[in-house]
């Protein structure tokens, strides 16, 4: 078929994939100015929480594109309770065998890191925002719609789609960004293959309706200040967690299938649903009402729990990113986030390339930088599931553990849009996977330090976002001189008081690039002989070229 056929869609960037990491990809990339299109397969978003929260530095991203209130208004459970538990009981009715009081990161609230905290907001409530701020910004989002495969060549993508109606079509896009899960048909398309131990265990999902006030003992009430946050049973087997859904009586109930005994998500009618939730609970009898969880009334999911890493995340134009490049276990909660940042760590660069601002190779660089955190990250929420003895797995090889607001804010960038320091003082990459919140003073590929500007603004991340940012010092005449010497680069020069140049470690007369994704990209830590020259340099190979 030709492409010039009535029959194809153009689109700059096709996503597959409606969950969180694709619908955070279409607003990163309308907020880019670049034509967007998600598909997914599913005729509506899931009617059920899943992840629970976003982390800050999400939180950071989300509130560059406009989002922060929405997250806000959104919330699925208090974040300022005096009191939020994890428990863990043989049963909900039983005695507790341990009990976690959970608080936001320290870096957060007592460090200065961050203007945000952590975003107490439901998945599918997420979602719903994410799909509106898209639509709001021009991106076409299309649920019921499935991808049949796709081809590429030297210019672009050819999707094949059926449409809701059952009508195939063809998508031509420059790019197609893969978000489409664990089971991802783009990355088998692409040829890409996953490693790691795979498949940890299956679980089945449901959501239903119940007094749970008796087995509670009042160990649950918000409007008291009491709130827990999850239970984890080890009725009707180890690894059954109960955690309520944010709607009064509403419970989210998810408990182990054991495939190899010959358990089947399909054979969970409601009768066995209410047997095994009662039997979680303690109280035999006790009034159960399943809630559809899809729009076609499916009360019952599965889900693998696994752990896995794609072998690489950028086939050419086809792009993998969320669950399709790397299978986090829930322990740590690092998922959502970790799709997302990927998101806005792609979106940029897609938006360079189309606008002629850098070449295919900036692109690539998303395999160098994300792959790596994705391992990282997901090493990490292996040694956390091993410490709490969530499942019976061996304590990763290699891997050492560190303090969780690290993994949340120090994760690091290294790749050809990272350059060197000029004039550094020795503190610049120290090799380390992830540095302290409080380690963080604007070393190339790393999250630019929150400072409070001065000039209204909440944070000096929010100066980031669109275009790069270059941060001069109150003696940087010289280098805000050479920025306006370069024009028709995307490029905002923002000026530093002292205690802020000395926060992004650099001299009054220094200077620091920031990416659009908030990372600093390079660093001249006082002047320059010739800075036009050194600066335009720079630019180029950061991905901030003159537009073509």
């Amino acid at each position: 078929m030709s492409i010039d056929t009535p029959a194809v869609r153009e689109t700059e960037v096709l996503v597959v994939g409606g969950g969180p990491t694709g619908l955070s990809a279409a607003v990163f990339l309308a907020w880019q100015g670049v034509a967007v299109t998600v598909v997914e397969r599913h005729p509506a978003a899931l009617r059920h929480p899943r992840a629970r929260s976003i982390n800050p530095r999400t939180a950071e991203l989300l509130r560059q594109v406009g989002l922060g209130d929405a997250v806000s208004r959104e919330h699925g459970y208090e974040s300022q309770l005096p009191s939020v538990h994890m428990l863990r009981a043989q049963t909900l009715a039983g005695p507790e065998t341990g009990r976690t009081e959970q608080r936001p990161p320290a870096g957060a609230g007592g460090l200065g890191v961050s203007p945000d905290a952590w975003g107490m907001i439901d998945q599918d409530r997420l979602e719903g925002v994410l799909r509106a701020r898209a639509e709001e910004l021009g991106a076409t989002v299309c649920f019921g719609h499935e991808l049949l495969g796709l081809d590429q060549d030297a210019d672009g993508v050819t999707a094949r789609v059926r449409g809701a109606d059952g009508v195939p079509y063809t998508v031509r896009a420059a790019y197609v960004v893969g978000a489409d899960g664990h089971a991802s048909r783009v990355r088998e398309a692409a040829g890409v293959a996953l490693r790691g131990p795979g498949t940890l265990s299956h679980v089945v999902s449901m959501v239903f309706d119940a007094d749970l006030s008796g087995p509670l003992r009042g160990r649950h009430d918000p409007e008291r200040g009491r709130f827990i946050a999850s239970c984890h049973l080890s009725t009707p087997a180890e690894g059954t967690v109960l955690f309520p859904h944010g709607v009064p009586h509403r419970w989210v109930f998810n408990t182990p299938v054991f495939p190899e005994r010959g358990e089947r998500v399909e054979d969970f009618d409601d009768e066995r649903c209410a047997a095994v939730i009662r039997e979680a609970i303690g109280v035999p009898g006790l009034p159960v009402a399943l809630v559809p969880q899809l729009a076609d009334g499916t009360k019952v999911l599965g889900y693998r729990i696994g752990a896995a890493l794609a072998e690489r995340l950028c086939a050419g134009r086809v792009l993998l990113a969320g669950d399709a490049a790397h299978v986090m276990p829930p322990t740590g909660a690092f998922g959502a986030g970790t799709g997302i940042q990927d998101a806005h760590n792609l979106a940029w660069k897609l938006a360079a390339v189309l606008r002629g601002r850098a070449g295919h190779e900036l692109v690539e660089t998303y395999d160098a930088e994300r792959r790596p955190v994705a391992e990282f990250t997901l090493g990490q929420a292996l040694l956390l599931m091993h410490r709490r003895g969530a499942l019976p797995i061996g304590l990763p090889a290699g891997i050492d553990p560190v303090a969780y607001d690290a993994v949340v804010f120090g994760y690091r960038y290294r790749s050809q849009a990272v350059l060197g320091e000029a004039g550094g003082d020795g503190d610049g990459d120290d090799g380390g996977a992830a540095l302290a919140p409080e380690e963080l003073r604007g070393q190339p590929g790393t999250r630019a330090p929150h400072v409070v500007p001065g000039d209204g603004a909440v944070s000096s991340l929010d100066w980031y976002g669109r275009g790069f940012a270059l941060l001069v010092g109150p003696d940087g005449a010289g280098w805000a001189g050479a920025a306006a010497a370069l024009p028709g680069r995307d490029l905002t020069v923002r000026r530093l008081s002292g205690g802020a140049a000395g926060a992004h470690g650099i001299s009054p007369a220094g200077t620091v690039l920031v990416r659009p994704d908030g990372f600093v990209a390079w660093r001249g830590h006082g002047p320059a002989r010739e800075p036009a020259r050194l600066l335009a340099g720079v630019l180029d190979r950061a991905g901030c070229g003159a537009a073509g």
